[in-house]
């Protein structure tokens, strides 16, 4: 098989989206799993997992920039690039906010109160009021990406595209300081949409890198991991949701930056642990939506004493396994046939075959 088809040369790119979600969900596990009495996990082990949002960040970054400019293929145009992003987001998203409302409506959560200017906001992924869903905040900046790429595009030019992008993103934050305090100052002066940045200058140099042998990517890999996991420990930071600031971008961003790099050398997955990681990648935006509502039952599951006087290193890696599982299970039942459908819509522009692959089998 050659290893110039999409699913072979990005093959590493899904083994990285599984690895984030994953970490992103045992974050949250462990962040469930805390104050009660069989808690277990330090405080560098819970919040280090949040990192795993930075990967996905640089890996977004990454797939925009390789999927719209490729050899012989005409560059997409902004409202083609907008619409099938919306199509990949917006409706799994929709079918999620959908049923935790519905679980609102039915009684719980009844300490949260949503206006419909806080649910409006929230389906159309825009900054400001509250979320229906905890980690539709980092969607929120994955849209303000594509809004800022999509209108570069118009600029015809790869080179162009990319240091508008980088321009636009880098002038907004400092813009966003002048601004009067408010939710949009706030969203706009986290630097954290940095890190795409980090995944365009990826995608401009990373066909330059001749690796020799393994070791050099194992090492990337590795070092990116630690440092997402230690980082915790010389980074100050309020809570276990998150770093925050240019320390996050620089550490966690780092990381995501060295990871994925590594990860781009892997071309082939094999074996059984391989194509388990692979289907995980594939369904890692279902199980990043999801993985929620297993995590909503385990916290319920921990009200009675018992459950919670139990050693939870001894629960969190089945409640982990069960989220993932429901997650796989959520891209084959929905996500899968949503995308199917949003494939057959019209189209704005045109795109060649080799990229509407390329960016089906690896998407953020």
């Amino acid at each position: 098989m050659s290893t110039n088809r999409p699913q072979d040369t990005l093959a590493g790119l899904q083994v990285a989206r599984a690895l984030a979600a994953l970490a992103v969900t045992v974050h949250h596990a462990l962040e469930m799993s805390n104050g009660v009495a069989g808690s277990f996990s330090p405080d560098w082990l819970t919040t280090g997992g949040a990192g795993g949002v930075d990967v996905f960040f640089v890996i977004s970054g990454f797939i925009m920039a390789h999927t719209s400019f490729q050899t012989g293929k005409a560059i997409p145009s902004p409202l083609d690039f907008l619409q099938r992003r919306a199509t990949r987001i917006y409706p799994l998203y929709w079918l999620v906010c959908l049923a935790m409302l519905s679980l609102m409506a039915m009684g719980f959560f009844q300490k949260r109160f949503l206006t419909g200017g806080d649910i409006a906001m929230a389906l159309a992924l825009l900054p400001g009021g509250r979320p229906i869903i905890g980690v539709a905040w980092t969607l929120v900046y994955e849209v303000y990406f594509y809004l800022v790429f999509a209108a570069c595009l118009s600029l015809r030019s790869r080179r162009l595209a990319l240091f508008g992008t980088g321009g636009l993103i880098v002038v907004f934050w400092g813009v966003g300081h002048a601004m009067p305090i408010g939710p949009l100052r706030a969203f706009l002066t986290d630097p954290i949409p940095l890190e795409f940045l980090f995944g365009l200058g990826l995608a401009r140099f990373h066909a330059a890198i001749r690796w020799q042998g393994w070791a050099a990517p194992a090492i990337l890999v590795c070092a990116g991991f630690a440092l997402m996991h230690s980082a915790p420990l010389f980074v100050s930071h309020a809570t276990t949701h998150g770093l925050q600031g240019l320390p996050r971008v620089l550490a966690w961003g780092g990381a995501g930056l060295a990871i994925v790099t590594g990860f781009l050398a892997l071309r082939h997955v094999k074996g059984g642990l391989g194509q388990a990681l692979l289907t995980m990648g594939n369904a890692s935006y279902a199980l990043y939506l999801t993985h929620t509502f297993v995590l909503m039952g385990y916290g319920l599951a921990l009200r009675h004493e018992a459950l919670a006087a139990i050693p939870q290193y001894l629960l969190v890696p089945p409640v982990v396994l069960l989220a993932c599982l429901f997650g796989v299970a959520s891209h084959f039942a929905l996500e899968r046939p949503l995308l199917e459908m949003a494939r057959r819509l019209p189209r704005f522009g045109t795109l060649g075959k080799a990229a509407r692959r390329s960016e089906s089998e690896v998407t953020t």
